[in-house]
């Protein structure tokens, strides 16, 4: 059995019947990694998901019981389109990856959202938010403030686990490292790595990211005993429709492999899986992992305990951690 987080700040009852759910989740084709290999992508990113059209439900399809409330924010200089559903003690907040959208995490919100409170803005230019005008050069600090101010205008508190895809590991890092105190977990898919051989410069919503500026802004990283996960693909240059690989080098996959690793050693209770049958976005090719790894988060925030290692050597497998 986990043992008690006396650290943890936070102070949270917990919940044993969301404990239950996040042992019993079950996770086609994940499981931990066992050697040090893990990969590093270059300019290439996610695919621009097709942003959705007006007249948005007001339920997701599954989960008819969740109210979903979208709506623009204007605040930090910037106007964004935010959705959150759901309730709970925490928030999970999503930051999807490079171009992409909230309709990338589709198959994942509405579990999100019966686990706990779940928010997913898009940024500005893509998906429902308005392009900034004018286009400047901006960089994941930017982005995690902007992110921040439209959060608190939403009425968004903490405690918060914050979920970043690819380049949403990086503004995910840099969202943590200026709101520590009200982060109670992380969790990277596939996260950029700082320095991760990168190009100096990518395109998303007509703006210019920096992704030297990036890096910086993600670094240093000083997690203590946060609860993290980190879920790395079995196959990291592909792309999420099956499409044609990335086009990465051998040694830039094994970087980016091997700094995958890494990341989960930023915290002393950290877990790093890699996702069976899965490409870069794994929240479209395996959701079921990365519903779980969500679970694992919200019940080490909620019961103030480290994560469970029984379940996490086990993931996917129908771990046995009565």
């Amino acid at each position: 059995m986990p043992t008690t987080r006396k650290s943890r700040a936070l102070r949270i009852r917990a919940s044993s019947a969301v404990a239950l759910l996040a042992l019993s989740a079950g996770l086609a084709g994940s499981a931990t990694a066992s050697a040090g290999t893990a990969p590093t992508r270059s300019a290439n990113e996610s695919p621009t998901a097709t942003p959705t059209s007006a007249g948005l439900p007001s339920s997701r399809p599954g989960a008819t019981s969740i109210v979903w409330t979208r709506r623009t924010i204007t605040a930090g200089g910037v106007t964004q389109w935010i959705e959150c559903g759901g309730r709970g003690r925490v928030t999970v907040v999503v930051i999807p990856g490079l171009h992409a959208t909230h309709t990338m995490w589709s198959k994942v919100l509405p579990a999100f959202a019966r686990t706990t409170r779940t928010c997913i803005v898009d940024r500005a230019g893509l998906g429902m938010s308005p392009p900034r005008h004018p286009h400047r050069t901006v960089n994941a600090g930017l982005h995690a403030d902007e992110l921040w101010a439209v959060l608190t205008k939403a009425g968004v508190r903490g405690p918060l686990i914050v979920v970043g895809h690819s380049y949403g590991g990086l503004i995910a890092r840099a969202f943590v490292a200026r709101h520590r105190a009200v982060v109670a977990g992380l969790m990277l898919v596939e996260g950029v790595a700082p320095y991760d051989r990168l190009s100096h410069y990518w395109a998303e919503g007509g703006d210019r990211v920096d992704t030297w500026a990036s890096s910086k802004a993600a670094l240093p990283m000083r997690l203590g005993s946060l609860p993290l996960v980190v879920e790395s693909a079995q196959d990291p240059d592909r792309s999420y429709w099956g499409g044609p690989a990335y086009g990465g080098s051998a040694s830039d996959i094994a970087d980016w492999k091997a700094h995958q690793l890494s990341a989960s050693r930023l915290s002393t209770d950290g877990a790093f899986v890699i996702v069976r049958h899965s490409a870069h976005v794994i929240e479209h090719d395996q959701p079921a992992a990365v519903i779980a790894g969500v679970r694992l988060l919200v019940t080490a925030a909620v019961s103030e305990k480290a994560m469970p290692r029984c379940a996490l050597a086990a993931y996917g497998s129908q771990p046995r951690c009565a």
